[in-house]
Parts: C-alpha cells; structure tokens; sequence
C-alpha cells in the first residue's frame, strides 16, 4: 500500500507507514514512576512528526501530583498525544507500545503504529480506541484505530481522516471529508463531510452515516460532547478562503439519522474574535461541555464562552489564564462543576493547573509545576492532557 503526506486542518505532517492488527503480551517499563500514586494531572509532550524516529525517544507523559512537583514517563513520542484517565488508571500510546499506569505500575502492550494521533477514548474502564492519522492510500485517506484492553491491543485501518470524534454512550464516531467510496468530488477542498460510526460495526470496519456539504472541516474537537445521540462542537462555516470573514456555527451531527445541523453563533462584542481567522486557537469542548442547554468552550483569546443550543446566542462568562493562538497552546477540561485549564502561554511562566468555578469564575485552586518538565526545552510540544476522573 502507498501513502503519502498531506496537510490538513491542523497542520499535521502524516506518516508513510501502513501496518496490519498486531497483538503482544503485557510487559513491564522502565524507567517510569512506580505507579500513579498521587498523581491528579497529566499531560504529554511529543515531538512533531517530522522529527519522530525509531531510535530516540523523544515524547514524555507527564505527571503532576498536588504539590507540584512531577515524574515523567519516557515514550517514542506521539505527535498530538492523547490519554485517557479512567477508574482502571491512565491510557497512552507512542508509536511502538500502548501503556496503562495504574497503582500496580507501568505495563506495555507492543503495539506498532504511525507517529501521529487524533484522540484515545475511553469505551468502559478498561478499554480504549485510539485512533491515528495514517494519510493517503491507493484507495482514499486511511486511518488506524487501535482497541487496548488489559492484555490486548488490535489494529484496524479504515477510511477516512477524523479530527472530530465523540464517544457516544461506549460507541465512537468521527466526522472528516469525504474519501474514498464516500468521495463525491474527489477534491479535498470541495468534498463534503462525512459522519462514520467507528466502533461496534458488524464487520470491523467503519459504517458510513452521512453527508453534508455544509459542514466544514474546520474544527479540532477530539472528544466533543455527545448529548441525546447528537454530537456538538464550536466550528466555522466559512466557504472562502483566509481573506473571508470567519463565520462561528454550533455543529452537531445525529448519530442515528447521520443528519448534520448547524446554528450561526450570535455573540455580544468582543475584545477577542470568537475564531481566529489564521485557523490557529481551535475552540475546545471536552465531553462535560454540555450543560443547562447550553455548551461551554474555551478557545481563541482567554475567555471561557457559553452558547445556547437551540439559538446559538453566546456570552464571555469569565477569563480565565490560559491563551490559545499562534504561540500558546494552553489546554481546558470541563468537569460538572469546574473548568481547569492547564496554563501554557508560551510566554516562559510557568505550567500550572488552574481551577475555576464553572458558575462564576471564582479561581478555587492552582497547581503550579516546580520546575519546567523535562524535554520542554528540547522541542517536544505540549499535546494531550488529563485529569484524574
């Protein structure tokens, strides 16, 4: 099988590899902390594709306990590293192994794959689906979705390239352009976007749900809210280029019909655009977006936003530390109460987790990193990021 790069939206630079399902025995790591302990932060650093290897390691998981200080787990890096923290303990994968922590320690499952992933979902509390960008093969555009349970890892191409994906009750979708059999252009920038059903199909393969070329692929959203079947996130339904006016919308797709829908976003003035128009400070939502019929987000600038389902009118509810643009990559979970925002500005301060009330803003508490994590300064960027559940 061929493939070949292709930048897509993110800038992602996509691996040449095509591999088949793989399995392997559970096996202890070292060096690694002996086990999750107190840990109640983690995030990872990788490296980006283009400098990833199979000689040097060059990602880190990185994990933060309440005082501050850290322990790092070494990887073969992962461009856009995602974890999950579940009740078992915390999921991650490299392009060699898939790890758990947990309070027993560190274990691996060989578990070979390209260099660059979309997100890893949790289905129940001892298995994950990762999913990763494997680029264009003679067929359209593939991907690899990898399942890891305890003692097992199982690879599975499909089509399709999926920077939205939603976990909806213990099923994952995802929703990309159209390729392949489901091309209708065969032109990446008039193709409409598609709505597939990656989990739990009769033959293992993807189950193709619908169209619409009125959604765009302009979005980030690796673990969107789904909500009564219908998976939401904050996107731009803009047509033209960079020199158009951005255009914010609420998206949502319909899992069982695979019908897409869109609200234009109606903000009061800001002092911030509520999307770039460079494309850069994705806005992001995590599952507990979604509350009160409204969805919360946090995107370009430093605000957390709230937009109203049914009529899209959107508010600044509060700023919060972080940034999200061109230089900062600073990162939001939304939990039932809280949002916590772990704080990378670019700017040389420090990382630090940041608590706030959900409701009024108030800053409940920070955890403030005692030193920079290791390979920081050695141009790993920061990627996924976790909290304890």
């Amino acid at each position: 099988m061929n493939t070949t790069k292709r930048f897509l939206l993110p800038a992602v630079l996509l691996s040449s590899l095509a591999l088949s399902a793989c399995t392997g025995s559970t096996t202890a790591v070292a060096p690694a902390p002996s086990a999750l302990g107190e840990a109640t932060y983690a995030f990872y650093l990788s490296a980006p594709s283009t400098e990833i290897d199979r000689e040097n390691r060059l990602g880190s998981v990185v994990l933060v306990g309440p005082d501050g200080q850290s322990s790092s787990v070494s990887t073969w890096g992962m461009d856009y590293g995602s974890l999950a923290w579940t009740d078992k303990g915390l999921h991650f994968s490299d392009m060699k192994n898939d790890y758990r922590l947990d309070e027993t320690g560190l274990a691996s499952i060989e578990s070979e794959k390209t260099d660059s992933q979309y997100t890893m979902l949790a289905t129940d509390a001892d298995t994950v689906v990762g999913l990763y960008n494997l680029g264009f093969t003679e067929q359209g555009y593939a991907s690899q979705l990898v399942t890891t349970t305890a003692d097992r890892s199982t690879l599975t191409e499909i089509e399709g390239g999926y920077y939205v994906t939603a976990n909806c009750d213990g099923t994952i979708y995802g929703a990309g352009i159209a390729t392949g059999e489901y091309s209708r252009t065969n032109d990446p920038d008039t193709e409409p976007m598609m709505l597939n059903q990656l989990t739990n199909t009769k033959d293992g393969k993807e189950k193709h749900l619908g169209l619409s070329a009125d959604a765009r692929d302009s979005a980030t959203a690796g673990n969107a809210p789904c909500i009564d079947g219908k998976i939401y996130y904050i996107s731009d339904a803009r047509k033209g280029g960079l020199e158009d006016a951005v255009k914010p919308v609420l998206s949502s797709w319909d899992v069982t019909t695979g019908e897409y829908s869109q609200v234009p976003i109606r903000a009061e003035s800001n002092d911030e655009p509520l999307l770039r128009p460079d494309g850069t400070g994705y806005p992001q939502v995590t599952p507990g977006s979604v509350k009160d019929g409204k969805i919360e987000w946090f995107g370009a600038g430093n605000s957390v936003m709230s937009t109203d389902i049914k009529t899209g009118q959107t508010t600044r509810k509060f700023m919060v530390e972080g940034r999200t643009d061109d230089a900062a990559s600073s990162q939001a979970v939304f939990t039932a109460e809280e949002v916590v925002v772990l704080v990378d500005n670019g700017d040389g301060t420090d990382f630090r987790f940041v608590h706030y009330d959900r409701s009024t803003g108030e800053e409940l508490m920070r955890r403030t990193l005692e030193e920079a994590p290791d390979g920081l300064n050695n141009g790993m960027i920061l990627r996924g990021m976790a909290i304890k559940p």
